[in-house]
């Protein structure tokens, strides 16, 4: 017996001193964060608190930091971070470190866009671009409008003044967009939409969740835990969705009802044919895909294409809330530009709806729907005059580079559209606004998310004023995998005489 115990207080030693030698392995120009110690580095930051209390901890570090690369330590993992545009340059533009961390096969998602490796990523990016086109894109117009106006039936049926959580309708009309855009696949057939929203939003809970417990990396121990049995009921509930998807598409594409054609579309006003993302992942002439990967693609679309559009939206509403004078001017810009009581959208008059972007990347920048990015290094770099070992992990922290007083002024934490006014963003760093990532591997929604919420604010605004009682000093952050916002997004709307 005290040979057991004698044993485990020999391991436990040398892993203290190795946890001690690993932590001063490297040059004062790349920092701890603090407070560090032996064998749990900067656990205590985390352990045994809640997901409000990790966020502030972890934006607590990164605004005290004053190098340009830093390490976090996990326990013995070490997290490479940085709030610096330039080193977040050099990391995100890097061949080598295109990689996702391991951190990412939490969400079980290794087959599609969201997580894959780099090589499986690379050729499934390639071959799902032509989904994604400009033109395609703009062909999509007419469903966004459909989805949005299905929305405003159902905030139609509000009492009056009733505060509500505007993120549950917006999820359930993006939700609605996504399958219909992508899978064409009408979301009012499938049963407890409702549930099957909240279980998303669960789902990649408790992947985020997993990456601050270190002590639950190794996936032995995690299979121990509560939390793996919530995430593995939660999955299955979900894989039914999935698979029901999958199912349809397949029948389509058995059927011939599948496929790739590109030419124009004479009665669409000379835009292509959608290109449905269906299309493109069973009748790709460039890869070809297997059912795991298409499965996992579905959850990386309709998961990522649901929640961040809903959230920026969500944002944006309560923003224009708060400040009653911004609201009005993007309401003035709306009405200028579609004074009819039935707008006719093109892309054409949604580009001049130049107002109403700012405020959007305004609160794209306040509030960046991934507030952490992570990379990995397939060889070695060397960066700050560290040479630092492939496999290590990197995280650039957007939501506090979107926040820095020596790139976006004094009131850098104050709302304040005038800062992507022309003027003003002239000059400004290119990994300065990082809302949809950077580099190569940067989120290939981008444009249709930007569509899509310009769509979702011209009609709610037309229609509807919004009120809150939420100030900006009250707003608290959960640790997520998205930004999430303590609370919900409480509102009251009005409708417009």
């Amino acid at each position: 017996m005290w040979i057991v115990i004698l044993g485990f207080i020999a391991i436990l030693s040398l892993a203290a001193i190795w946890s001690i030698v690993q932590k001063n392995s490297y040059p004062k120009t790349v920092g701890v964060a603090e407070p560090w110690y032996p064998l749990i580095g900067n656990g205590l930051l985390f352990l045994g608190q809640n997901d409000l209390k990790k966020f502030q901890n972890l934006e607590k570090i990164f605004s005290a930091a004053q190098e340009d690369l830093f390490r976090l330590y996990l326990g013995p993992k070490i997290i490479f971070f940085t709030t610096d545009v330039n080193m977040a340059q050099k990391i995100m533009t890097n061949p080598i470190c295109m990689e996702r961390p391991y951190m990412y096969d939490f969400f079980k998602l290794n087959e599609g866009l969201f997580a894959a490796k780099f090589h499986h990523w690379k050729g499934q990016r390639k071959a799902l671009n032509p989904a994604f086109n400009m033109k395609i894109l703009e062909s999509f117009v007419p469903i966004f409008c459909n989805a949005t106006k299905n929305m405003l039936q159902r905030l139609d049926a509000i009492p009056a003044r009733e505060t509500i959580n505007i993120m549950e309708y917006l999820s359930r009309c993006t939700l609605e967009m996504t399958c219909a855009t992508t899978f064409e696949f009408d979301v009012n057939d499938f049963p407890k939409v409702d549930e099957l929203l909240d279980y998303m939003e669960r789902f990649f809970y408790y992947g985020a969740k997993r990456m601050l417990k270190f002590q639950y990396h190794q996936d032995f121990i995690y299979r121990w835990t509560q939390d793996y049995r919530e995430q593995t009921s939660v999955r299955k509930f979900l894989d039914a969705y999935g698979v029901q998807l999958y199912n349809n598409a397949h029948e389509r594409y058995t059927k011939g009802l599948l496929t790739n054609d590109q030419t124009e579309d004479d009665n669409n006003e000379g835009f292509r044919k959608p290109q449905l993302f269906v299309n493109q992942i069973f009748t790709n002439t460039l890869r070809k895909f297997d059912r795991e990967e298409i499965i996992h693609n579905i959850f990386t679309i309709v998961g990522a294409g649901t929640d961040t559009s809903a959230t920026e939206v969500s944002y944006t509403l309560l923003q224009l809330a708060m400040y009653p004078g911004y609201q009005q001017k993007v309401y003035e810009e709306i009405m200028d530009i579609f004074p009819e009581t039935e707008p006719h959208i093109t892309p054409e008059s949604l580009k001049r709806l130049q107002y109403t972007e700012m405020v959007l990347n305004e609160c794209l920048r306040l509030y960046p729907v991934a507030p952490n990015l992570l990379r990995e290094n397939t060889e070695d770099i060397t960066l700050c005059g560290a040479r630092i070992p492939k496999g290590s992990m990197f995280g650039i922290s957007t939501y506090s580079i979107h926040r820095r007083k020596d790139i976006w002024g004094p009131d850098a934490d104050r709302f304040d559209p005038e800062r992507f006014s022309p003027k003003r963003s002239a000059g400004r760093h290119p990994f300065a606004f990082l809302t949809f990532s950077g580099g190569s591997r940067n989120c290939v929604g981008a444009r249709y998310a930007m569509i899509s919420m310009k769509i979702m604010l011209l009609y709610l605004l037309k229609r509807y004023r919004f009120k809150t009682k939420i100030r900006e000093e009250d707003m608290r952050f959960r640790f997520e995998a998205v930004l999430r916002l303590d609370g919900g997004h409480l509102v009251q709307i009005e409708k417009r005489q």
